[in-house]
C-alpha cells in the first residue's frame, strides 16, 4: 500500500439519484433533518468553535492557526461526516502539528449518546498532540456534533494503540522479514497516509533495527491498513491468489506480509518502483511511462481470471458520485440521472472482464519491465474501459489537484490511449466516451467534496464535458463484434 492522494469513495445512498435533491431549499449545505450542517461545512465557523472547545480544554497552551475541509460524507437524512484539518500550534513547545478531526452529525441522539462509549474506548492510550490538546472525542452543541480527535474512532479501535506504536505483534511481523540474529528495535515511525472515518486508516510503518552481535543495521517499510473486522483478510486472500496467478504477466500486485485479526491490520510490503502520478509530476520519462502502463493495463485487462461480478457496484458507485453533483448543484441532477441511467443500460450488454474500478496514476507503479497495481479494495467483473477513462479523467484532474505541467498530462493521456487501444479489441474503443460519462461524474463530485476552492466553477464544467460524451456515445452506431480469435492483445506497427 503507497501513500495516496486520491481518496476512495462512498458506497451506495439508500435513496434514487435525484430525489428530492432538485428543491432549492434541498441544495448544499441544507438538510431539514440535520440543520447543523451549513455551520459544519463554514470552516470560519467551525475554526472559531474549535478554538472556544481548546480554550477552555487548555487554556492558551494552544492555538489554532487554520482550518480546512478535507472532505465531506453525506447520506440524506442519515448522517453527514466532515472531515477537518487544523494547524494547532502549542506555545509550550513551540511546535505546530497537522490535527485531523471529524464531526459527526446525526438527526437524532447519537451524537450525545456515543461520545461516552468513545471516551470509555480510548482511556488508557497514549495521546497524540490532538488528543492533549482536545482528548479523544467531544461534542458541540450549536452543529449537534460528535468530533472524534484522530486516531480515534468507535469502528477502528485498535488504531490509537498502532498509532503510538504499542502493537508488539505488528512489530514482530516486521522482524519477520529479516534475516536471522538478535535484532532491537532501534527507531519506529508510523504515519497516517490515509484515513476515512469509520471506514478505515492505512499507514506508513518505517522501521529501525540493528543486530546485537554484529552490529549490523536494517530498515523496513510497509503499509498498514486497519479496517472493519474481516476486510483485511479478504483482501489478502485475493493479493495472494492474484498474485500466484500473474507470475507470467507483465503486471503484478502488492505483497501481503500478514493479517493480524485481533487488530483488523493487513501488512503489504512497500510498492517499489515509481507511481505513474510521480512520472508525471517530475516529466521523467513520461511517454516510456504512459506506454507501459498502457501494456499492462491491456494485458490485466486481458487476462483470463473470473473475478466477481462488479456491475453492480459500479451502477451503486456512479449513483453516490450523482447523489452528490445533485446536492451541490440541483440544476444539474437531470444531467447526472441521465449519465448513471445510460451506464447502467450500457453495463448490462457489455461483456465484463477484469477491472480494477479505482484506478488512479498513483495506484500504477512502475518497476522495471513490469507494472504493479496497489488498492485492489474494489476488484472485480465490470467494463475494463471504464478502468481507462477513469485514468485518463484522473490524468486531466492533476493540472487542478496538484499543479502537474499540462504539456506532461496532455503527453501522458495520448500516448496512454493510442498504446492501450492498440492492444486490445478494436470495439472496446467505441465504449471510452460513456465510460467517460462515468469517471468525469466521479471526479466532478470529489471537486465538490473535498471541497476544492473551484468546486462551484469546475463541477458544472465537467458535468457539461460528462453530458457531451455521453450524448455522442449514444449517437454513434453500434460497433460490430470482433470474431473471438481476434479478441486477443495485438503488438503495435
Amino acid at each position: 500500500m503507497q501513500n495516496s492522494t486520491g481518496r476512495v469513495l462512498e458506497r451506495t445512498p439508500k435513496m434514487s439519484v435525484t430525489g428530492d435533491r432538485s428543491e432549492p431549499d434541498a441544495a448544499f449545505p441544507n438538510d431539514q433533518m440535520m440543520p447543523g450542517i451549513p455551520l459544519a461545512v463554514d470552516p470560519t465557523a467551525m475554526q472559531a468553535m474549535f478554538s472556544a472547545e481548546l480554550l477552555q480544554r487548555s487554556g492558551a497552551e494552544y492555538r489554532i492557526d487554520g482550518c480546512r475541509l478535507l472532505r465531506i460524507r453525506y447520506r440524506p437524512a442519515e448522517h453527514c461526516f466532515v472531515h477537518y484539518e487544523l494547524d494547532l500550534f502549542s506555545a509550550k513547545t513551540g511546535q505546530r502539528k497537522e490535527v485531523w478531526l471529524t464531526g459527526i452529525i446525526y438527526p437524532d441522539e447519537r451524537p450525545r449518546r456515543r461520545l461516552k462509549k468513545l471516551l470509555a474506548a480510548c482511556e488508557g492510550e497514549a495521546a497524540s498532540e490532538g488528543w492533549r490538546a482536545f482528548g479523544p472525542a467531544f461534542y458541540l452543541p450549536g452543529p449537534h456534533m460528535l468530533v472524534q480527535t484522530f486516531p480515534c474512532d468507535r469502528r477502528l479501535p485498535s488504531l490509537p494503540g498502532i498509532i503510538a506504536g504499542k502493537a508488539t505483534k505488528l512489530r514482530a511481523e516486521f522482524f519477520r522479514g529479516l534475516e536471522a540474529g538478535t535484532w532491537q528495535m532501534t527507531g519506529q515511525k508510523i504515519q497516517p497516509a490515509r484515513y476515512r472515518a469509520l471506514s478505515g486508516a492505512v499507514l506508513r510503518f518505517s522501521l529501525e533495527a540493528t543486530e546485537a552481535q554484529s552490529g549490523k543495521r536494517a530498515s523496513h517499510t510497509s503499509y498498514v491498513k486497519v479496517g472493519r473486522a474481516g476486510e483485511g483478510a479478504r483482501e489478502a486472500a485475493l493479493l495472494k491468489t492474484l498474485r500466484a496467478q500473474a507470475t507470467e504477466q507483465p503486471f503484478t500486485f502488492t505483497r501481503p506480509t500478514a493479517y493480524l485479526e485481533e487488530l483488523s491490520a493487513l501488512i503489504v510490503e512497500e510498492a517499489p518502483g515509481v507511481s505513474f502520478e510521480q512520472a508525471i509530476l517530475d516529466g521523467d520519462r513520461v511517454e516510456e511511462a504512459a506506454r507501459q502502463t498502457a501494456r499492462g493495463l491491456a494485458a490485466f485487462h486481458l487476462w483470463s481470471v473470473k473475478p466477481p461480478a462488479a456491475a453492480d457496484a459500479v451502477i451503486a458507485r456512479t449513483k453516490v458520485a450523482a447523489q452528490y453533483v445533485a446536492w451541490a448543484c440541483p440544476a444539474l441532477a437531470g444531467d447526472v440521472e441521465f449519465i448513471a441511467e445510460a451506464a447502467e443500460t450500457a453495463l448490462a450488454r457489455t461483456t465484463l472482464g477484469p477491472t480494477h474500478l479505482d484506478l488512479k496514476p498513483d495506484h500504477v507503479f512502475l518497476d522495471g519491465e513490469r507494472i504493479l497495481f496497489i488498492d485492489l479494495d474494489t476488484f472485480g467483473a465490470a467494463d475494463p474501459v471504464l478502468d481507462v477513462a477513469t485514468l485518463l479523467a484522473r490524468l486531466e484532474a492533476m493540472s487542478i489537484r496538484f499543479g502537474a505541467k499540462p504539456e506532461h498530462v496532455e503527453t501522458a493521456a495520448h500516448t496512454f490511449t493510442d498504446e492501450y487501444f492498440a492492444l486490445v479489441p478494436t470495439d472496446w474503443q467505441s465504449r471510452l466516451d460513456l465510460n467517460h460519462a462515468i469517471a468525469a461524474v466521479q471526479v466532478a463530485s470529489e471537486f465538490f467534496r473535498h471541497q476544492h476552492p473551484e468546486w462551484r466553477k469546475l463541477v458544472p464544467t465537467w458535468i457539461a464535458h460528462a453530458r457531451r460524451c455521453a450524448d455522442f456515445s449514444l449517437r454513434a452506431p453500434e460497433p460490430q463484434q470482433e470474431p473471438e480469435q481476434e479478441a486477443k492483445p495485438r503488438s503495435r506497427p
